[in-house]
């Protein structure tokens, strides 16, 4: 007891001391340069780590125990400065200096509104200008490559679905059978338009979103995520400014030799082996005469006794030494050439502000294919009252796209099919000469005993007689009206207009193969008399295509940001939009057709006629069927940020969808996609004492997104034609009705950190995610025999499920006159089907290579499986397993590719096909006037099915022979290499697990240097000067991979085709 009373005296004496000290209390006001009143700046005091916030106008009041002590004014953007206080007589003043280095106070365009960083909780990155001028190139998108976490370029995949224009996915993948692309926005409107025709020198910023909280807003079409793209704009109260820049980019020729293929000498000794065995027989003896190989013509004249040994000999050594690839790259391709000149004028009184841009670029890419691009761009803001402004806008562009030479594949192969690594392309001099392509040349030789027009195809020339020319012509104009209702309120009313017109125009001349070719074909000799009737006039063959597409905008939107003293804050939206598109085609061909003066010809495009070389009858092409179709879309939205005390932010949002490709029933439900977060700015609570922590702020947010496949449709649709029986029209259902179709459901939350350290020295964000896709496109059984002959339907019945996480850093490693700077992304992503409805869940090989999505439920959307490799025989023979036991029942090994063929240890999932882990490391260097930045990506964790022999695709189409040299050939090769030996008649399931083995599966991680960055500025601001600014650049891009995994030189981004050519561009920028 004694004790306890000494305790509780001790208490009272020290509680009575402390509450005796008196408190101080500091108070006064925080500016920027500008004298701006800053609001939200914390304030640290050292001696008892006290802190407090800067109210709306800049006014703070802090406690402070004894003097002297130390206060940290800090926030994000400005330099951390420090002020020794000595009493609390007089409010201080205090002026934070820019941090040119720091973290910027970034705006974020949602495409609904603009927000600053702590009014949002949602996942986001937002590329400014600086950052997409470091890339070159006419696609805006392309310059998103290595720049932006969470963003994936998929190259090397297959598309089938053509919604899909981008290759970009953000986060991964949130369908199965929709489309992928993220949906982009340009100027607070979607843009179904061609990507190409945006000027990406009219673009300010570019704000990709990524989670629900920032796409929901969205609704329906906002499931693969959003970019934003938005444009330069004036101001008001801006002197004229003038900026004008130019680039000259060259490419280098594509590397043919990157790909192995079979040598020339081998591919004639099989050639000479199959003739022997007289594969070709049936080609030598059809009545089709197909074209022959140069080598197989050889074998056949000295079979038949036309040439001695020796002649033979000599020819075919001949064709031996020559490898096609020389002539294309020598006579064929070239050095691309771009051109790009751009101005932009801007200004701006206290009432009008205005801006007129324009862009001019040009393009010559390696086969001589033209392409050229103008646009136009004008802004006018006008204020006529007070509280009242109108913008009207127009965005035009006006591109060409004409054709040039054709690809290496299309003129080294014959009968359209067959690839011939030999055949000789020009003359030994250069000159254009005769190739075998479609029929055999003795034959064309002789053919109507020379009253046909010439049969013969000229590759190096033939290009010069058939012009195809796209030209697409787009205009995007809006109206925009704003209205201040009351201080905080205004109100939007925004309409847009689009159209965007597409011509393709195909000439084919007299002397182009195809137009000789379809005039020969049909062609009707007189054996009496010798006269030529030609169904198809001599003359030139047009084939035309027109497209247009057309998108009207109308939005409706309430706008609300207000503060209420110092602690409340509320920014909100809400509003209306209905959007309406439809798009029509319509393609013609004409026959006779003379440009000068404009004529063609009449042609009989309903009957049919024997064609020339066969006997069998045709139909000429004639004009194809239109096609039509219209969407509507009407949307209810809403959106909240509300911050209290600058620390706490509650945000919100909805979207209520309804669309014509949805069905009845869903329509009729009022079900809003949706969206909440919250946010607490951690750094401002006055417990958090850590020093070095500048900037501090958890957020958390979950909702839901949808996506849409426009294709799709809430009614049946059907093909028309002829009974051939009873010559009546009729109609077969090819897609069944659904009226409970609706948007595939798209959920995901999202944890985020944000943080700054004391003096910016390094910043950044830690995010995690969990995606869960749910009423995806899927297919599921029907019962055919209640109406339309299907035994599936489109349903809203597939799920999966994706995780990941982002992350984003930036240090300022030296911030003297000499700096250095470092931008780190990383992502991390899986995916996986969790319910389908078909029995492609059980049919586990069906992964295959990995390069078309495959909903195998529990397994990733793109993956790959392989069958267990058992080695070589003997005899050269592959080994697979069955039932634990080495096999070379091949036919076997392929069935069993269920559940079975894993217990049996046949067949076994690899990993996924995609990246999991991918990203860049962007670094920045300067002093002085110069500046160096260079960007590295890395993708790892996943794997891919390289190129392997295949010996059917070999002898029928020429391909898939690069492995033929490293054949087994004899006892003991098996000990050496894994590449089964040739054996005839071929086995197409022996090549097929071959081709299927995991021996062929690599690791796709790898290392590239994406583009490397060199800029000088040689006349810097200065006052009263016209130039304001010059600044020249060289940059190189796609330079090629650091590192890759796999040891067989396999390119994991290009594994079929040549990597894309190195550019090189020279520019300068300048501004007055």
């Amino acid at each position: 007891m004694k004790h306890f009373i000494i305790l509780l005296s001790i208490l009272f004496i020290g509680v009575q001391y402390i509450s005796a000290q008196e408190n101080f209390i500091v108070s006064g006001k925080i500016t920027n340069e500008n004298n701006e009143l800053l609001p939200a700046v914390t304030i640290h005091e050292s001696n008892n780590g006290r802190s407090a916030i800067s109210r709306e106008k800049g006014i703070f009041q802090i406690k402070v125990q004894r003097f002297p002590d130390t206060l940290l004014v800090s926030r994000i953007g400005y330099q951390l400065k420090k002020i020794i206080v000595r009493n609390s007589s007089a409010p201080l003043t205090i002026t934070l200096l820019t941090d040119n280095v720091a973290l910027e106070d970034v705006t974020i365009n949602t495409g609904f509104q603009q927000l600053k960083t702590n009014e949002v909780n949602g996942s986001y990155v937002v590329i400014d200008n600086k950052k997409l001028n470091q890339q070159t190139g006419v696609n805006i998108l392309q310059r998103l490559n290595g720049v932006a976490s969470g963003v994936l370029f998929n190259l090397g995949k297959a598309n089938n679905n053509p919604q899909n224009t981008t290759g970009i996915t953000i986060r991964g993948l949130s369908t199965i059978n929709g489309p992928l692309d993220p949906l982009i926005v340009v100027d607070n409107f979607i843009y179904d338009g061609d990507i190409n025709n945006i000027n990406p020198n009219d673009v300010q910023s570019i704000t990709v979103l990524k989670d629900a909280a920032a796409t929901s807003i969205w609704g329906a079409r906002a499931g693969n995520g959003v970019i934003v793209i938005t444009t330069k704009q004036a101001k008001f109260n801006q002197k004229l400014q003038v900026d004008f820049n130019s680039d000259l980019i060259t490419t280098d020729k594509p590397n043919l030799y990157f790909q192995p293929q079979i040598s020339s000498a081998d591919y004639i000794d099989l050639e000479q082996f199959l003739f022997n065995k007289g594969y070709y027989n049936s080609s030598i003896n059809s009545y089709y005469r197909p074209a022959l190989s140069p080598a197989v013509e050889v074998f056949l004249a000295r079979q038949n006794g036309a040439i001695s040994a020796a002649d033979s000999a000599t020819q075919i050594n001949t064709l031996k030494s020559i490898d096609n690839r020389d002539a294309f790259t020598k006579y064929f391709y070239r050095k691309g050439l771009t051109q790009q000149y751009a101005l932009n004028l801007r200004g701006g009184s206290s009432n009008l502000s205005w801006l007129i841009s324009g862009n001019f670029g040009k393009d010559a890419n390696n086969l001589k294919a033209a392409y050229q691009k103008a646009n136009l761009h004008l802004e006018n803001t006008y204020k006529p009252i007070k509280n009242l402004s109108l913008n009207i806008g127009l965005y035009y562009t006006n591109s060409t796209n004409t054709s040039g030479e054709p690809d290496y594949n299309t003129v080294s192969q014959i009968n359209g099919n067959v690839h011939i690594p030999y055949l000789q392309l020009v003359g030994s001099t250069g000159d254009a000469i005769a190739t075998p392509h479609y029929y055999r040349l003795g034959y064309i030789d002789t053919v109507g005993a020379g009253r046909l027009m010439d049969w013969n195809y000229y590759p190096l020339t033939d290009w010069t007689h058939a012009s195809a020319k796209n030209n697409i012509e787009d205009v995007i104009a809006h109206v925009k009206l704003q209205y201040q209702i009351v201080r905080g309120l205004n109100l939007n009313i925004i309409y847009q207009y689009q159209r965007q017109q597409t011509h393709n125009k195909i000439i084919f001349d007299t002397a182009s193969y195809f137009a000789r070719d379809l005039i020969n074909s049909f062609s009707q000799i007189n054996t009496q008399t010798g006269t030529v009737k030609y169904i198809v006039p001599i003359g030139a063959i047009l084939s035309e295509t027109n497209s247009n597409e057309y998108a009207q905008d109308l939005r409706g939107q309430l706008n609300f940001d207000r503060s209420f003293n110092d602690n409340n804050q509320l920014s909100a939206i809400a509003g209306f939009e209905f959007r309406s598109t439809s798009n029509d085609d319509k393609n013609n061909y004409y026959y006779g057709y003379v440009q000068d003066p404009l004529s063609i010809a009449n042609v009989d495009v309903v009957n049919s006629y024997p064609t020339y070389v066969t006997g069998n009858y045709s139909q000429l092409t004639g004009a194809g069927d239109p096609s039509q179709f219209y969407y509507r879309f009407v949307s209810l939205f809403g959106n909240a940020s509300y911050i209290y005390k600058h620390k706490y932010v509650l945000s919100g949002s909805f979207r209520k969808d309804g669309s014509n490709i949805f069905g009845a029933n869903t329509n009729d439900k009022w079900k809003p996609l949706w969206s909440a977060g919250l946010g607490w700015e951690l750094s401002k609570e006055s417990f958090f004492h850590v020093h070095w922590l500048n900037h501090l702020k958890l957020s958390a947010t979950m909702g839901y997104s949808g996506n849409v496949d426009l294709s799709k449709t809430a009614l049946p649709v059907g093909g028309s034609g002829t009974n051939n029986s009873t010559q009546l029209p009729y109609i077969r259902i090819n897609s069944i009705n659904n009226p409970d179709l609706k948007w595939e459901q798209a959920y995901q939350s999202n944890l985020r950190i944000d943080f700054t350290t004391i003096h910016n020295i390094l910043s950044g964000s830690l995010e995690y995610y969990h995606k869960k896709g749910t009423d995806l496109y899927g297919e599921t059984p029907y019962d055919y025999t209640t109406w339309g002959e299907q035994s599936t339907i489109v349903k809203n019945v597939a799920a999966m499920v994706g995780n990941g996480v982002d992350i984003n850093l930036h240090s300022n490693n030296i911030n003297r006159s000499f700096k250095w700077t470092t931008d780190f992304w990383m992502s991390y992503n899986t995916d996986k089907t969790t319910s389908y409805a078909t029995d492609a869940v059980s049919q586990l090989a069906s992964l295959g290579s990995g390069t078309t999505i495959t909903p195998i439920v529990g397994k990733p959307l793109y993956a790959i499986g392989a069958y267990k490799w058992g080695g070589l025989d003997n005899q050269g023979n592959p080994r697979g397993y069955l039932n634990d036991t080495l096999s070379e029942d091949y036919i076997s090994i392929l069935q069993s590719n269920t559940t079975d063929g894993i217990k049996g240890n046949s067949f076994e999932y690899i990993g996924p096909a995609n990246p999991t882990f991918y990203g860049s490391i962007l670094n920045e260097f300067a002093y002085k006037r110069i500046s160096l930045s260079f960007n590295i990506t890395y993708k790892f964790g996943y794997y891919l099915l390289k190129p392997s022999l295949s010996y059917l695709n070999l002898i029928n189409t020429g391909t898939d022979g690069a492995d033929y040299a490293k054949r087994w050939q004899q006892p003991g090769d098996e000990n050496k290499t894994n590449v089964p030996g040739f054996s005839y008649p071929i086995n197409e399931y022996r090549d097929a697990f071959y081709n299927g083995a995991d021996i062929n599966v690599v690791k796709g991680d790898h290392i590239r240097l994406q583009f490397i960055n060199l800029s000088y500025s040689i006349f810097k601001d200065k006052d009263n000067a016209a130039l304001k600014g010059l600044e020249v650049y060289l940059n190189a891009a796609n330079l090629g991979i650091l590192w890759r995994a796999n040891k067989d030189g396999v390119d994991p981004d290009y594994p079929n085709t040549p990597p894309v050519p190195k550019a090189y561009t020279i520019g300068f920028r300048a501004n007055f």
